[in-house]
């Protein structure tokens, strides 16, 4: 068996012998961290028969996407997955040698989590889990887990405390010590300097950095119609009375996005807005919307009368998820776009009772709404080249 492994894999085998019990990787994008923690429990679980190993993320949905992805994928270069050694329904995979590593969501309401006892137990993405559901897996668990996260977190987050105690250990990584990294993804992680300081530094160089009342940088102002752009795409948050309805279009080039806001406007009704779409702004079938998909009936409304229009997929619809995907990009809005302008220069975090900068927005952000269903949808949701499910 010949496993093709960075030397974060090294840092963890020693951690282990050294007998810490709450081993942290923090790391940057692409860093490797998740497939050194997942070729450890591989290898836990060739060498120690009956082993048994619990890998958790957030939810169910996430862990099939992603970790679980990646084990099947470790496992083929080693010739070790058998289809029929995995049981889909439960998400388990039994080794010939009984040992076996089960997957769960943290979101998983069955109560199996309460009653699973495990060997070793691995999380990925941990900063997105509370303290409580850490704690349930800890006292469950015999030997030691193995924590993965990019350091996007507050100041204070609970990890923090694990990775401060006598048997815990924090192992930073970053890109660089991934041996087997694309150029063309280095390329990427490092554009991130241009369109945001504090992403590169938490994606890119595994920092923590602290939270900044500010959301967006200042875009830039452009004027007539961008000269390069590859796809077009448009964004529509919904209004009546008390808000406006907000429809945003947004040309893509690569990492540059160019954002025109259509309309802003209170008081229209469904037939209202399409009018407005189809008569003055041209759209129909051809064109790829996306709305709010709290307003399903307004979206079918608006699909009848000639659109083609989506709403944003679940888990892409949180508000700091869409945040944190949108400032990957270069921004440039459109020299007559007001009341988006407006809304950039004054979207902010609140502040706590101390003053402190929390992950809570305040101020207008209907068309920032718009853009963010746009880049969650079309631009960050490209689908994988397989899953198991």
């Amino acid at each position: 068996m010949n496993i093709k492994a960075n030397e974060l894999y090294e840092r963890i085998s020693d951690s282990i012998k050294q007998g810490k019990r709450y081993i942290f990787l923090r790391g940057s994008s692409r860093s490797g961290k998740t497939r050194a923690a997942v070729q450890t429990l591989i290898v836990e679980a060739l060498v120690k028969p009956k082993t048994v190993m619990t890998i958790a993320r957030e939810t169910q949905v996430s862990i099939k996407n992603t970790i679980l992805v990646d084990f099947q994928e470790e496992m083929e270069k080693l010739n070790l997955w058998d289809d029929r050694l995995y049981n889909k329904v439960d998400m388990v995979f039994r080794f010939k040698n009984g040992s076996v590593i089960r997957f769960i969501g943290l979101d998983d309401k069955s109560g199996k989590l309460r009653g699973m006892k495990s060997d070793i137990v691995l999380i990925d993405e941990v900063n997105t889990i509370d303290v409580s559901s850490f704690v349930q897996l800890d006292i469950r668990t015999e030997g030691y887990i193995i924590t993965a996260y990019n350091p996007e977190i507050p100041t204070d987050w609970w990890g923090l405390d694990y990775e401060r105690k006598e048997n815990g250990v924090v192992l930073v990584s970053t890109w660089r010590d991934n041996a087997f990294l694309d150029q063309r993804i280095i390329d990427s992680i490092n554009s991130l300097k241009e369109t945001d300081m504090d992403l590169w530094l938490i994606y890119s160089e595994s920092q923590i950095i602290p939270p900044r009342e500010v959301v967006y940088q200042r875009p830039q102002i452009y004027t007539g119609e961008p000269l390069h752009f590859k796809y077009t795409y448009y964004g529509l948050d919904f209004g009546f009375s008390s808000d406006p309805a907000a429809l945003v279009e947004v040309k893509v080039n690569d990492k540059e996005l160019y954002v025109k806001e259509l309309i802003y406007q209170k008081g229209l009704t469904n037939d209202d807005l399409l009018h407005l779409m189809r008569n003055e702004h041209n759209l129909d079938r051809q064109n790829d919307i996306v709305a709010d998909s709290a307003e399903p009936k307004s979206i079918e409304e608006l699909n009848r009368g000639g659109l083609k229009i989506r709403g944003v997929s679940k888990g892409s619809n949180s508000v700091l998820f869409g945040i944190q995907k949108v400032r990957q990009h270069k921004i440039f809005i459109h020299e007559d776009s007001h009341n988006l302008i407006q809304e950039f220069e004054n979207y902010r975090y609140k502040k706590d009772r101390s003053g402190r900068v929390t992950n809570q927005t305040q101020g207008m952000d209907h068309l920032l709404d718009g853009l963010r269903y746009v880049v969650a949808e079309f631009i960050h949701n490209k689908p994988k080249k397989f899953a198991i499910i």
